[in-house]
């Protein structure tokens, strides 16, 4: 087996770029140089993509004279070196300060070290706001469900009735209703409190192992708002400045981000718009219909106004006026995390871009309406849909578009009953724009990949003889301890413009472990581009390792097991906790791990030390802009190992990376006394060449089941 820093396979396209590699006390110049050098031009991602789809419509908009995110990152270059390693400072208005080694100081006296522990708190907070408003909007959905103060249906009272008794409601006697109000109650007193006190929520519901290890290094937060609060506070002009300080507040702020924006919100969005189902579906821009149908997008993060329209979109009242528009049918696609919700739950809405793609779908001229609410919406969509009739239309105060239609839910939420009315009138927008449609401007790539979704915690606790009141998934647990699986690994966060080929590197290593019999648990952007690669199909199977290729085609599942949203990470955390449970060890011990392959968000510096937190080491091959400061990356690379269990492992070849995973999960069997073979790495000929049969270019036998 490979030792140390010698690589069975390197990435011959990482390599290529001569980037010097990281190495502590380097000198700044060399940094700017490493992420300057990790960086590929629109050609390389037309032709290294494992997204084709993305790749003809980036070619499509090219000879079109439409720009899109590949051609502004080009014309960023080169970025600022100071910024992209993190030695730069504009808090106050001294600045900005850049330090180096010749001005080591900024204006009011912090060094790299705390500038950089200061720029990673500061994003860190500004994402757990942006979860933190979701997770307001799901809990405020909850109680006004209960309540009946809005026409929200409560769509899994079985769900309600669980998470009652985990947080330790006495439920005798209650309706659903009532627990949907005393639920939702606590979840809002978690998010926005300012006053300190036992936070009841974080010790129910996570490991007990966990909560103690946390209150123990004194991390346990008083409430998202408090951190976001505290974070702005502390990095303030001269207020806190020391490092250990800041990594505190780091660390804290991370199990605020974790518990509460995310693990809160996807139990309550479970009560309200139902749990996960099973079914099959064609994902990626060649499920859009081309011809004879009302064509509108769903992007964003905030569920309630989607639902409604989902709720109405196919009564008799709409297709009237779809067939009196011209139209056979009206069809609703789902874009980012709104998508990841809508194909968990069987709706037959087709999944066709994340974040950082949606511009490429608007670019298909095939959509009347693309409805937005907030969250990685990216203003770069509104030229593109000027090229076309496509309008947009926000329903967010938050996530309002320069020169878009706004239908929104007031920002006091006064019409919230309104709800069903406002859905109405955006489908009516749609409708009656499609007659502005020009069919010679359409271009839908002929590409999808076919998909199996719906796999909440509670199906692979079926799947796997596992127990939900006993918090133990007993199958998965026997089949890592025999060695029939290498471990688990879940796959989460963004896809990046920056310091990767769009929709490579997640591929590349999930290829790489399902090869080695490690299941994949999969959700947001990252997991939507294992979707569009085919992955997420029982006919994946035979990319396998012998022990999962069993596995799978024994129960007929994916080896990518798709569980939701960006917030839906709470799923596959779930899994991990469950399977460590039932073999009676604590996460640290266990061979799991987390790919953020390439993040991009303020959202995803939670999302990833969320799980080293839980004790699971996680790996990205994109570096955030820290690398000016050892001290941070000692700290979040190392010592927080010794803290917690876990700590982020960065690598930009996902080759070595997947490697670099493998060697891990083995040394935790190996240290557990279970069965330790050797793995294989696949060549680049193998690995991003063949192209999976779950994938269909240029055929249209893929249909919807």
């Amino acid at each position: 087996m490979s030792e140390g820093n010698v690589y069975r396979y390197e990435d011959e396209l990482t390599s290529s770029r001569q980037a010097p590699e990281y190495r502590p006390g380097m000198p700044l110049n060399e940094r700017m140089k490493l992420v300057h050098k990790l960086n590929y031009s629109k050609e390389e991602v037309i032709r290294h993509t494992a997204n084709k789809a993305v790749a003809e419509m980036v070619s499509h908009m090219d000879k079109a004279g439409i720009a899109n995110t590949f051609d502004r990152f080009l014309q960023q270059h080169p970025q600022c070196g100071f910024g992209l390693t993190g030695a730069c400072c504009a808090f106050c208005s001294y600045g900005p300060c850049r330090v180096n080694e010749k001005h080591p100081y900024s204006i009011c006296g912090k060094d790299v070290d705390l500038i950089v522990a200061g720029n990673a708190l500061r994003r860190l907070a500004s994402g757990m706001a942006a979860h933190g408003a979701h997770a307001r909007e799901v809990f405020i959905a909850l109680k006004a469900a209960g309540e009946g103060t809005a026409p929200i249906p409560i769509r899994s009272p079985e769900k309600a009735l669980a998470v009652a008794k985990v947080l330790g409601f006495d439920t005798e006697g209650k309706s659903v209703e009532q627990l949907c109000v005393e639920i939702a109650d606590r979840f809002i007193d978690d998010l926005q409190r300012s006053l300190p006190k036992r936070h009841d929520t974080i010790f129910s519901l996570a490991q007990k192992e966990r909560s103690s290890l946390w209150e123990k290094l004194g991390v346990i937060p008083i409430s998202p708002y408090h951190e976001c609060f505290e974070v702005n506070n502390l990095t303030s002009h001269g207020t806190d400045s020391d490092f250990e300080s800041h990594m505190q507040a780091f660390m804290r702020s991370v199990v605020a981000y974790a518990m509460t924006t995310v693990v809160s919100t996807s139990l309550a969005t479970d009560i309200v718009y139902g749990l996960p189902q099973r079914s099959k579906l064609n994902v990626n821009l060649g499920s859009i219909q081309k011809e004879g149908c009302i064509n509108m997008g769903i992007n964003g993060h905030a569920p309630m106004v989607a639902f409604a329209i989902c709720d109405i979109v196919g009564t008799p009242k709409i297709m009237e006026k779809v067939k009196a528009a011209g139209a056979e049918d009206i069809k609703l696609y789902g874009m980012c995390c709104t998508g990841g919700e809508f194909v968990e739950r069987d709706l037959g809405i087709p999944l066709v871009a994340m974040a950082s793609s949606a511009e490429m779908a608007v670019a298909t001229g095939a959509f009347e309406a693309i409805v937005v609410d907030q969250q990685d919406v990216l203003p770069g969509m509104m030229p593109v849909a000027r090229r076309f009739h496509t309008k947009v239309i926000t329903t967010s105060p938050s996530g309002r578009k320069e020169g878009a239609i706004v239908l929104e839910l007031d920002y006091y939420l006064k019409n919230l009953d309104k709800i069903y009315e406002l859905a109405e009138q955006i489908l009516d927008i749609a409708i009656d724009n499609y007659r502005n449609r020009d069919a010679q401007k359409v271009h839908i790539p002929d590409i999808r990949a076919k998909v199996e979704l719906g796999f909440s915690v509670e199906e692979v606790a079926r799947l796997f003889d596992g127990s939900m009141p006993e918090k133990k998934i007993h199958g998965l647990a026997s089949l890592l301890k025999d060695g029939k699986l290498r471990g688990i690994v879940n796959f989460g966060s963004c896809g990046n413009i920056r310091g990767a080929v769009f929709e490579r590197n997640q591929v590349i290593i999930a290829r790489q472990l399902i090869k080695n019999d490690v299941l994949v648990t999969a959700h947001g952007c990252s997991g939507m581009g294992l979707l569009f690669a085919g992955l997420a199909h029982p006919d994946a199977s035979k990319l396998c390792g012998s022990g999962l290729q069993e596995i799978v085609e024994n129960l007929d599942i994916p080896p990518v097991l798709h569980v939701g949203a960006c917030t839906d990470s709470t799923r596959a955390s779930q899994i991990m906790a469950y399977t460590a449970n039932a073999a009676g060890q604590a996460n640290p011990a266990m061979p799991f791990a987390m790919v953020a392959a390439d993040p991009a968000a303020e959202k995803t510096m939670g999302a990833r030390f969320a799980f080293v937190m839980n004790g699971i080491e996680t790996y990205s091959c994109v570096q955030d802009n820290t690398l000016a400061s050892d001290r941070f990356i000692d700290f979040v690379s190392n010592r927080i190992r010794g803290m917690v269990g876990a700590a982020l492992n960065w690598n930009p070849d996902p080759y070595r990376t997947a490697e670099d995973i493998l060697r891990m999960l083995d040394a935790k069997r190996s240290a557990l006394g279970w069965p330790v073979r050797d793995y294989l790495i696949g060549t680049r000929e193998e690995i991003e060449d063949q192209i999976p049969d779950t994938v269909e270019i240029g055929k249209s036998i893929c249909k919807n089941n």
